[in-house]
Order: C-alpha cells, then structure tokens, then sequence
C-alpha cells in the first residue's frame, strides 16, 4: 500500500501568552496525496498558518502540540529530534511565504543562497555541481536569463521574479511535499496568476502533495483538489473543491462564498459576516461560529457539533446534519 505523502491526524496546538493560553489549532485532520492539492482557507487569525509551520516543523517557541501527528512519508515528524527534524525539514518537506523578501538574506545573492540549500540539503560538495543544480531550479520555475538571475541580489528582483526564486529554494531539494502559506498575496493580480499557473504545473511535472493556504476562495478554486474550510482553529467542512464551492454545507461557508465580489452581479454593498472571530483564550461553550451564525439553534450554543461525512468525501462539523 502507497504512502501518502502527508497526514494530519487531530491535530491540537497551544501557544502559551503571558495573557493566557491561546487554543490555536483543535482536532484538525486531512491527508495530501501525491500531485494533489489541500487548500486551507478561513479568515486571518483562524490557525491556518499554524498549521502550515507545524507540518515543516517551525512553530515559535511559545507553541505546544497538545496532541496528534504529522505524518510526512510515513514519519510522525512531531516525534523527531531536532537533528532528526533538520534532515526532514527542506528535503522532504518546504514552505513558500507570502513575503518573499524575507525568504531571503539581502547580503547574499540568489546563486549563493540556492547553492548553500543543495549543499546543505543535498550534501552535493562540487562547485561546479552546485552552479548546474542552482541554474536548472530557476530554469524550473520559468525565470528569464537565469544565469544574471543566478548572480542578483534580492533587491535586484521584481516581487514576481523574487516569489519565483523563492519556489526553486524550496523546491530545489525535491521535496514531496509543498507547503505555501499565501504565496500570492502581495503580488498584483496578472502577477498572482502566474505564480498559481506555476505551481499548479510544478504540482502535476513534479507529483508535490500540495498544501495551499489562502483566505480568498477565488484562488482556492484555481488551484486546489480539495478545500479545509477552518474556523477559530476548528475544521468545519472538507471536500472537494468543486462540492464546497457549489454545494456548501456549513453557515460558515456559505457565508464566506457570499462575501466573494462576483463581476456578474451589480455592484452594491460587500457583504460580511456579522461579529468577529471568538477569544480563542476564552472559546465560547457549543459551536464556535454560533455567536454569528444566521442558522444557529439552540443546541449550537452549548454542544460542540462533532464531524461527519454527509456525501462521500464531504465533510461537514455542524448540528444540522449531526442529529
């Protein structure tokens, strides 16, 4: 039987405040196949990036992984030792930013910084070995003239060019699984399509278990397989991305679809979604999207809704479809 290449099984993780203990990340599971792709979408604060930086094992030091496993290839890497985690993380498993300016040392030029990972990663030691497996990871991400490329400076590229270099860094060690945390944010909007066009071809050339983290729904139906729909740390529904997007099932979902502008629709007021995400120090008893959800029962508000597969696949954590 295959391996896949990732398995998030419930995952829980605490960050430890001098203000309290912020419940970041709660029971969280989905799994990556090879050349496909998982998008975790949700608004800002809701532990999407937490989760991104637990798989390639770089949480901040106040972080606690109250429970569950990561399993990269088969290897629980929250059981690692640090030098075990070092062989682990950027061989087998990277991670693109969304600021691809702080991806890089501004002392060093991009030729350097791709050489040091592959020596490093790869423990190739030949110069001249290095300078041909440096030029071949930015002639893999489309970069023209990768050879004045290969002798710049960060601040001698474009945002566009520099979010290029920065997937050959991460990709340049062959990893099977990819892990971009909004990669496309601060790019403008000819510039974001390139670089999901991208990946999504390196996906498919290169078999990468993709994990995609996004707030914008639009770009979750461009690049992904399957979306993990997350509120305050907690899944509310999983599937593919085409039942999500068309069929939701959770409030939360429906809400977040509604709140995407349409060019189709006559222009009016945005829609939102009423309140703000809970304390996640001071978690609200029952459903944590109850306090704005527009569907809410009274059983919403003090029993947490477990998940359940409603149509093969497709998952959703709410009371409606639990009774």
């Amino acid at each position: 039987m295959d391996v896949k290449p990732l398995v998030v099984e419930n995952l829980t993780i605490h960050y430890y405040t001098l203000e309290g203990i912020v419940k970041a990340v709660r029971n969280v599971s989905f799994s990556v196949e090879k050349g496909e792709s998982v998008c975790l979408v949700g608004e800002s604060g809701s532990g999407k990036s937490t989760i991104g930086l637990a798989i390639v094992g770089a949480l901040p030091g106040n972080a606690r992984i109250v429970s569950g496993r990561i399993l990269v290839n088969g290897v629980d890497v929250l059981r690692l030792s640090q030098k075990e985690l070092e062989k682990i993380r950027g061989r087998e498993v990277s991670i693109i930013f969304q600021d691809p300016a702080a991806s890089f040392n501004p002392l060093f030029t991009i030729g350097q910084i791709l050489s040091d990972v592959i020596k490093y990663k790869l423990n190739v030691k030949d110069k001249n070995e290095l300078r041909k497996l440096a030029l071949s990871a930015l002639r893999m991400v489309g970069l023209p003239d990768p050879e004045r490329i290969y002798n710049s400076y960060p601040h001698e590229l474009s945002g566009g060019m520099l979010q290029r270099a920065a997937i050959a860094v991460a990709l340049s060690t062959k990893p099977s699984v990819l892990v971009a945390d909004e990669p496309t944010t601060m790019l403008d909007v000819t510039l974001q399509a390139q670089i999901l066009d991208l990946l999504q071809d390196l996906r498919r050339k290169l078999g990468l278990a993709l994990v995609f983290i996004t707030h914008n729904l639009g770009v979750a139906a461009a690049i992904c397989d399957k979306i993990l729909v997350i509120y305050a740390g907690s899944m509310v529904e999983y599937g593919p991305v085409d039942e999500v997007l068309t069929s939701p099932l959770h409030p939360y979902t429906k809400r977040l679809l509604e709140c995407v502008p349409r060019s189709s629709a006559r222009v009016g007021r945005l829609k939102y979604i009423p309140g703000s995400l809970p304390d996640l120090r001071k978690l609200p008893p029952g459903c944590v999207f109850a306090p704005r959800c527009s569907e809410v029962m009274e059983v919403c508000k003090s029993v947490e809704p477990r998940i359940v597969e409603v149509k093969p696949g497709h998952m959703v954590a709410c009371h409606k479809y639990s009774r």
